[in-house]
C-alpha cells in the first residue's frame, strides 16, 4: 500500500499572526464543511475570537519606545531546538519515529484539491437523479421484469426473491437528499494501489415505504427497484460511465452501484482520480419502529429473532449521522484525522478489514477514548493528543479490553430492547453506535476479535520495542497466511454451499444472507472449543465473494470462487498433548454435552492420580507426528459437525517432513529410518552422554583431570539434516558403497591448566598426542572401547594444531580435540611479537585462526545452538529443512552450516511483523522470507543468539559493516555480513559467500517463496528443492559408486543402493566428492565456483570466473595453475575435462 518510506528530515516553519491564521482555519474549515457535506449542512456559529479587544487591534499603538528586536543569539537557538525535540519525544515515540510518519502521512494522504473531474462527475450525477421522475406503482416482480425487457436492466433483488403474489408495490419517487459520506466526506482517504472509495449516500424518500416494510425483506426489496431507476438513470444520460452492481461490504442484502470512469471519453472522465464512486441508497432512521429492529426482535418467521438481519437494515439509516459524528470529533482533534489515516495503514497491511475491523469502525473506537461512554467512563484519550497518541492508545485499548466483562456504548437508547444484555445475547462482539440501537460489530465474529486483538497486542510490542519497528508496524505487508500461521487450512465453499450442515435451519436462513457467514462463525466456534489452549489464536477469513457483477444479468454463483481459510498458531506447551479430559463420572449433563461434541472418540478412563474422567485420546509417537496431533483434531471435528471429509481441505502442516527423513528405498536394519522418525537426536545423545561419562572416568589415568567434555558437532545440537543413524562398525561390508560414510562427532576436552606444559608449539603438539593414546588405552582397557589415535600429516603448519582422537562408541564416531589454553597464549605471543619473522607470524596467525574455529567458535556455537532448540521447538527441524534446502540446490561448497543456522536463528528471535514460528511450516517460509527479502549489500543480519547485545554493540557492528563495504565495495568475500554479540565483523562464518553467492541465494529464495505461496497441495512443494541448471558453466556427472553419501538423497536410485564392495573397513567421515571439490578448489582458486549438494548429490557444477577466465597477461603468481598461450594464435583456456 505504501512506498518505501524514506527516512530523510523535513523542517517547516511557517510564522503567521495569530488572527490572521485562525481566521484562515475558519475560512478552511467551511471549504472542508461545504466540500464535505454535498447536501449535508451542520448549524454552526460565526467564528468569534476569544479576545475582548480584536476591534481595537489595528488601531491600538504603543505610546512607549518601540522595541528593538534582536537577532536569536546561538544559545536560544539551541534552546529552541532542544524543546522541540523534547515535545516530540512526549507526543511521539522518538524523534525519527515522528519523522519517519510525517513521511508516512505525505505518501498517502490525498490529495483533493486535484479531484476537479471526480467533483464535476458528482455534480452530474446528482444533477441526473433529481430529474428522476416518480414512477407508478407495481408489484414488484413486474417492475423487474419490465426494468429488464426495456432496458436490459436487472432488478438486484437479494434471497428470498419477492414472491410473484406480493402484495406491497413500489412507486419510484425523487431522492429526497444526496451526500458524500465515508472516508472520503471526512477526508481520510488513503492512497493505495487499489482504487479508493467515493460513498455517495442517496435518500429513499419515506413515502416510498409501509410502516411493515422492515419484515420479510420488504425493504431491501424495494430498495432493490429503487437502486434499479437509480441506475437506469445514470445508463440512459448524455454522460457515459461504466456501471456495475456489488454488495456493501459482502452483504447481498444491501446492493450498491458502482459507477466508474469511461477514460477519455467526456469531461466526467476521473479516472486519474483512481478511485470508483459507490452509489448507496438509505433511509432515514425514522420511517420504522427503532423498537421493531432492536437486537432480539424478529423481523423474518419462523426465526425466534434476527440481530443481523435487523443490523443490516439500521446500518442502512445512519450514514449522515455517523459522518456528523465524526465530523464533530475531526474538528475537535487536530490529529484525529491522520491517526485514522495511519490506522488505516495499519488495517490494509493485515488485512483486518476481512474480520470487520474497517477503517470507520476504528474511527469510531477513537472517538469513543476520547469522550467516553455516558457516564464518562472510557475516556483514555484527549483531543490535544498527536495522531500517535491516538492510534497507540486504541490499539492499547483494544488489545487489552474485555469487551465480553465491558461492551463499547457511544450512546444508550432507553427504548425497549436496546439493553446491554439484549446485544450481549445477539452479538459476539457489541460496539453501539451514539444514536444506543445500531451494533457497529454485528458482523464481527469471536474468531475475528482475537485476530484483531492479536495483531494489536503485536503491534503493541512494536511500540514499546527499543528497536525502530515502524516498518513491521506499517510498510510490510503480513497478511501471507502461509507465513503468518503455524497451521492452515483452507476449504473450497463451493463443495461445501453442496452439503449444509444440519444445524443451518430456517432460522439461520432467515437472519443469515448466505450460508457462508454461518458456516465461518461455526467453523470458528467449533474449532476453538475443541481446540482449548492447544493453541493461541484461531483465525478464519474467507475470500473470493463475488465483488461486482454487471447491470444486465442477474448475480449467479456469489460463492463459487469462495475459499476459507483456517490459521492457527500453535502454543507449543499444549498442542503435542495426547490427552484431553473432561469432566468427572459424577456430572451426567457435562459427560453427554461432552460425547455429543466428540462423539465415538469420547471414552471414561482412569488416570494414574485416580480421577475417572471422560477424555479423548489421540495415540500417536515421534516429534513429527505429535506435532500433527492438532491436524487430527481438526479433520476430524469438520467431519464430524459440519459434514466436511478431510478430502475437501487442504491442511498445510507437515508436508515437509518427507524432506527431513531418509529414503524408504534405505534397509532399515541397517539405518534404522523408520525408528529414528521416532526418536530423532535421542540416540546420538545418550551415547554422547555416556561417552562423556567414561571420559571423565578414565582420568584419574591421565596426568591432569579432565574439566569437562563439549559438544561441538551440528549432530550434538540438533541440527544435522539427517538424523544421525548408529553405524554396525563390525559389519561395514553389508553396508553399500553409496552408504559408507559417517560423520565424525567433534567433541572437546578441556583438560585443567598445568605449568608443566612446554613453551615450544611442537613440543605441545606432542604432548596431547601423548595424551590422545593414554586415553585410547584407558577406553580400550576398562570399557572395551574401540579407538585410534590421528596424526593429520597434511597439516604442513607446524604450529596448528593436527592430531585427534577417533572413538568409535555406540556406533558413532567421536572425534575428540584436547583444549589448552596456554596453546592460544602461545600463538598470540608469536602474532604480536617484534622479533618473529613475518613467516612465522603469518603461520602463528592461521593456527591461532583454526584453533579459535576447532576449539572455541564450534563449543560456543553448539551451546547456544542447543538452547535455541530447548527455547524454540520447531527451531531443530526448521533448520534441518533449510540445510536440505541450501543442499538441493548445490551451495553446501560456499555455505557453512553455522551460517544457516545463525540466519534460522533470526527468523525465531526477531519474528516481526509476525509471532514466533511454532511450526516447521511456518519456519521454513519464514526463512525463505527473509533471505528473498534481506538487503545483504546494505544491511547487516544483526542475530542475537546470545542474549546479550547492547546499543553500544550494534553501533558497532553498522560502523564494522560501513567499514567493510568502503574497503571492499565489490564483496569479494563475506558478502552476507551475520553479526551477533560473539561476532560484531559478521563474518566468521560467513567468508566464502561472496556477491554471487549472496544473490543466488537471494534469486533461488524468492522462486521458492513464490512456488510456496501458490502451491496448491503437496506436489507443488517438490519444486522448491529442485535446482535449475541452466545457470552454470559445466555439469559433472559422478560417479555412484564413489559418492558415499548418496544414501542421504531424497530419492536414490534403488540399483545405487545395492553397490558393493569387498572392503569392510570403517573409514571415518570419508567424502571422496569432498575431498574433489577441495582439490578442484586447491587448483583453481578464485578461477571456478564449485557447486555441489552434499547430502547425497550426484552431481558437480562449475562457473567459470569472468574476470579470472578472461585471457591476461600471464605472470608467475597468479594465484592459481595457469599456462601461458600464443594469443596471436587464437589462444583459448583449456578446458576441464574429469573423470569420476
Amino acid at each position: 500500500m505504501v512506498a518505501a518510506t524514506k527516512r530523510k528530515y523535513k523542517k517547516t516553519l511557517t510564522e503567521e499572526p495569530a488572527k490572521k491564521q485562525a481566521k484562515k482555519d475558519h475560512e478552511s474549515d467551511d471549504q472542508e464543511e461545504s466540500t464535505m457535506n454535498m447536501g449535508f449542512s451542520e448549524e454552526e456559529g460565526d467564528w468569534e475570537s476569544n479576545s475582548d479587544d480584536d476591534d481595537d487591534d489595528d488601531n491600538y499603538k504603543l505610546e512607549s519606545t518601540e522595541v528593538k528586536k534582536t537577532k536569536p543569539t546561538e544559545d536560544d537557538i539551541i534552546s529552541g531546538e532542544l524543546e522541540g525535540l523534547k515535545e516530540t519525544a512526549e507526543l511521539y515515540k522518538s524523534n525519527i519515529f515522528k519523522l519517519e510518519i510525517d513521511e508516512l502521512l505525505s505518501e498517502i494522504t490525498v490529495n483533493y484539491e486535484k479531484h476537479k473531474a471526480l467533483e464535476k462527475a458528482l455534480h452530474n450525477l446528482k444533477a441526473i437523479f433529481d430529474a428522476i421522475p416518480d414512477g407508478k406503482p407495481m408489484k414488484l416482480v413486474e417492475f423487474a421484469q419490465d426494468m429488464l425487457k426495456k432496458n436490459k436492466i436487472v432488478t438486484p433483488f437479494p434471497d428470498p426473491q419477492p414472491a410473484k403474489d406480493a402484495l406491497h408495490p413500489f412507486a419510484f419517487k425523487t431522492p429526497a437528499s444526496m451526500h458524500i459520506v465515508g472516508g472520503y466526506g471526512l477526508k481520510t482517504i488513503a492512497k493505495s494501489k487499489k482504487l479508493f472509495n467515493v460513498d455517495v449516500a442517496v435518500e429513499m424518500p419515506s413515502a416510498l415505504f409501509q410502516e411493515k416494510d422492515y419484515a420479510n425483506y420488504r425493504y431491501f426489496h424495494k430498495r432493490a427497484c429503487y437502486l434499479a431507476v437509480l441506475t437506469y438513470a445514470i445508463q440512459s444520460s448524455s454522460k457515459e460511465f461504466n456501471l456495475e452492481y456489488s454488495t456493501l461490504n459482502g452483504d447481498f442484502r444491501r446492493p450498491i452501484l458502482l459507477v466508474k470512469p469511461i477514460k477519455g471519453s467526456s469531461d466526467v472522465d476521473f479516472s486519474k482520480t483512481k478511485c470508483v464512486i459507490r452509489i448507496l441508497p438509505y433511509v432515514n432512521d425514522d420511517v420504522f419502529p427503532l423498537h421493531r429492529l432492536a437486537p432480539g426482535k424478529s423481523c423474518v418467521k419462523p426465526a425466534e429473532s434476527t440481530p443481523h438481519y435487523n443490523a443490516s437494515l439500521l446500518m442502512d439509516t445512519t450514514y449522515t449521522a455517523h459522518l456528523a459524528f465524526l465530523y464533530q470529533h475531526i474538528k475537535a482533534s487536530q490529529d484525529f484525522r491522520n491517526a485514522v489515516l495511519l490506522a488505516r495503514t495499519w488495517i490494509h497491511q493485515r488485512g483486518l478489514a476481512n474480520v470487520g475491523l474497517t477503517p470507520f469502525l476504528f474511527s469510531m473506537l477513537i472517538a469513543y477514548l476520547i469522550q467516553g461512554n455516558k457516564d464518562g467512563f472510557g475516556k483514555k484519550l484527549t483531543a490535544s493528543h498527536s495522531s500517535y497518541q491516538l492510534l497507540r492508545g486504541t490499539l492499547d485499548f483494544l488489545s487489552t479490553h474485555n469487551f465480553d466483562a465491558e461492551p463499547v456504548f457511544l450512546g444508550e437508547n432507553e427504548k425497549e430492547g436496546f439493553s446491554l444484555a439484549e446485544f450481549q445475547k445477539a452479538y459476539d462482539l457489541v460496539i453501539v453506535d451514539p444514536s444506543g440501537t445500531l451494533n457497529l460489530a454485528a458482523e464481527i465474529t469471536t474468531s475475528g476479535l482475537k485476530q484483531i486483538q492479536h495483531e494489536a497486542r503485536l503491534a503493541m510490542t512494536f511500540f514499546n520495542d527499543t528497536t525502530d519497528r515502524f516498518e513491521e508496524l506499517f510498510l510490510k505487508n503480513v497478511n501471507e497466511v502461509k507465513l503468518k500461521y503455524d497451521n492452515v487450512m483452507q476449504i473450497s465453499f463451493k463443495e461445501v454451499r453442496e452439503n449444509p450442515a444440519s444445524i443451518y435451519d430456517k432460522s439461520a436462513e432467515a437472519d443469515y444472507y448466505h450460508y457462508l457467514p454461518y458456516f465461518v462463525n461455526m467453523l470458528s466456534s467449533i474449532l476453538s472449543r475443541g481446540l482449548t489452549n492447544r493453541v493461541d489464536l484461531v483465525a478464519v477469513q474467507q475470500e473470493g465473494l463475488l465483488e461486482s457483477w454487471s447491470i444486465s444479468e442477474a448475480v449467479k454463483d456469489v460463492d463459487a470462487n469462495v475459499q476459507v481459510t483456517v490459521g492457527l498458531l500453535l502454543n507449543s506447551d499444549n498442542a503435542p498433548r495426547l490427552v484431553d479430559q473432561g469432566p468427572d463420572a459424577t456430572q451426567a449433563e457435562a459427560i453427554a454435552e461432552f460425547r455429543k461434541f466428540w462423539g465415538s472418540k469420547s471414552e471414561l478412563r482412569r488416570f494414574k492420580d485416580g480421577s475417572i474422567v471422560e477424555s479423548v485420546v489421540w495415540q500417536t509417537q515421534g516429534y513429527e507426528n505429535r506435532t500433527l496431533i492438532v491436524q487430527k483434531i481438526c479433520l476430524y471435528l469438520l467431519e464430524l459437525h459440519l459434514k466436511l471429509p478431510a478430502s475437501q481441505v487442504v491442511y498445510w502442516a507437515g508436508q515437509l517432513y518427507p524432506y527431513l527423513n531418509y529414503s524408504k528405498v534405505l534397509s532399515n536394519h541397517l539405518f534404522h529410518h523408520e525408528e529414528l522418525k521416532l526418536s530423532g537426536f535421542q540416540p546420538v545423545m545418550t551415547a554422547f552422554g555416556q561417552f562423556s561419562k567414561h571420559l571423565r572416568q578414565i582420568d584419574d589415568a591421565l596426568p591432569l583431570l579432565i574439566n569437562n567434555v563439549y559438544p561441538a558437532h551440528t549432530s550434538l545440537r540438533y541440527a544435522a539434516t539427517t538424523l544421525p543413524h548408529p553405524v554396525d562398525f563390525n559389519n561395514m561390508i553389508a553396508y553399500p558403497t553409496t552408504a559408507r560414510y559417517f560423520d565424525a562427532i567433534d567433541v572437546v576436552v578441556h583438560l585443567e591448566r598445568s605449568t608443566k606444559f612446554p613453551d615450544d608449539l611442537s613440543a605441545l603438539q606432542k604432548v596431547k598426542h601423548a595424551f590422545y593414546l593414554k586415553m585410547s588405552e584407558e577406553l580400550k582397557s576398562r570399557f572395551q572401547v574401540d579407538s585410534i589415535v590421528v596424526d593429520d600429516i597434511r597439516e604442513r603448519n607446524p604450529f596448528a594444531i593436527r592430531g585427534y582422537l577417533d572413538v568409535y562408541y555406540m556406533g558413532y564416531l567421536f572425534r575428540c580435540h584436547i583444549h589448552l589454553e596456554q596453546e592460544a597464549t602461545l600463538l598470540q605471543k608469536i602474532v604480536d611479537s617484534k622479533l618473529a619473522t613475518d613467516l612465522n607470524k603469518q603461520l602463528a596467525k592461521d593456527a591461532l585462526t583454526k584453533y579459535m574455529y576447532q576449539l572455541r567458535y564450534k563449543q560456543t556455537h553448539t551451546f547456544y545452538v542447543q538452547a535455541m532448540c530447548a527455547r524454540f521447538t520447531a527451531y531443530s527441524s526448521t533448520v534441518r529443512l533449510v540445510k536440505r534446502w541450501f543442499g538441493c540446490h548445490m551451495l553446501n561448497p560456499q555455505v557453512t552450516e553455522e551460517m544457516i543456522e545463525l540466519i534460522v536463528a533470526q527468523v525465531f528471535l526477531e519474528p516481526q511483523p509476525w509471532s514466533i514460528p511454532m511450526s516447521t511450516f511456518a519456519g521454513f517460509g519464514r526463512v525463505l522470507h527473509l533471505l528473498a527479502t534481506w538487503d545483504w549489500a546494505k544491511q547487516p543480519l544483526v542475530v542475537d543468539i546470545e542474549g546479550e547485545l547492547t546499543a553500544g554493540q550494534r553501533e558497532t557492528i553498522m560502523s564494522e559493516f560501513s567499514q567493510q563495504r568502503r574497503v571492499n565495495p565489490q564483496m569479494t568475500v563475506g558478502a552476507m555480513t551475520i553479526a551477533s554479540a560473539k561476532d560484531l565483523t559478521g563474518h566468521r562464518w560467513t567468508k566464502r559467500t561472496t556477491r554471487a553467492i549472496a544473490a543466488r541465494i537471494t534469486a533461488l529464495a524468492r522462486a521458492s517463496l513464490n512456488v510456496l505461496q501458490t502451491a496448491v497441495n503437496a506436489q507443488d512443494l517438490k519444486r522448491v528443492f529442485v535446482t535449475p541448471l541452466e545457470d552454470y558453466s559445466v555439469v559433472l556427472e559422478l560417479d555412484r559408486s564413489n559418492c558415499t553419501r548418496y544414501y542421504q538423497n531424497l530419492h536414490p536410485e534403488p540399483y545405487a543402493m545395492k553397490m558393493r564392495d569387498d572392503d569392510g573397513t570403517p573409514y571415518a567421515q570419508f567424502d571422496p566428492v569432498a575431498e574433489f571439490i577441495d582439490e578442484l578448489e586447491r587448483l583453481y582458486g578464485h578461477t571456478v565456483l564449485v557447486f555441489h549438494n552434499a547430502y547425497g548429490g550426484d552431481q558437480l557444477a562449475l562457473v567459470w570466473n569472468p574476470v579470472k577466465a578472461t585471457p591476461i597477461q600471464w605472470k608467475v603468481n597468479a594465484g592459481y595453475n595457469c599456462i601461458p598461450v600464443d594469443m596471436n594464435k587464437n589462444g583459448f583456456l583449456v578446458s576441464l575435462k574429469i573423470i569420476c
